[in-house]
């Protein structure tokens, strides 16, 4: 009857987890190297400007770091829960996106 039915839809315990491949960490480590040498550029270039452009180096340089720190969770196996279908769904990208948006609009409004 009804519990049946609702053992049927009760998710199951994943036994083994689709995790991604070589190219994906690939990825991941060029992501990583880019966004750090970026970050790493833009205090430097934050440091040899005038303020007022300062405040404009300044707002990239958190939304490089951050960009850093999601890719470095992803790349150390953080970051990440199983979905259904048992893969792994990779939260720190929208962790990330939820707080370089609002920095990159006030960017494009600068």
């Amino acid at each position: 009857g009804a519990t049946a039915a609702a053992k049927a839809l009760a998710p199951t315990a994943c036994t083994t987890i689709e995790e991604i491949g070589s190219t994906g960490i690939g990825g991941l480590i060029l992501g990583f190297l880019a966004l750090t040498a970026t970050t790493i550029l833009m205090i430097a270039k934050a440091a040899n400007t005038d303020p007022e452009r300062r405040k404009y180096y300044f707002c990239n340089t958190f939304i490089c770091g951050i960009a850093t720190f999601a890719y470095f969770a992803m790349l150390s196996g953080q970051g990440w829960t199983a979905i259904s279908g048992c893969r792994q769904f990779f939260y720190a990208h929208y962790v990330d996106w939820l707080l370089t948006t609002p920095l990159i609009i006030l960017n494009l409004g600068n």
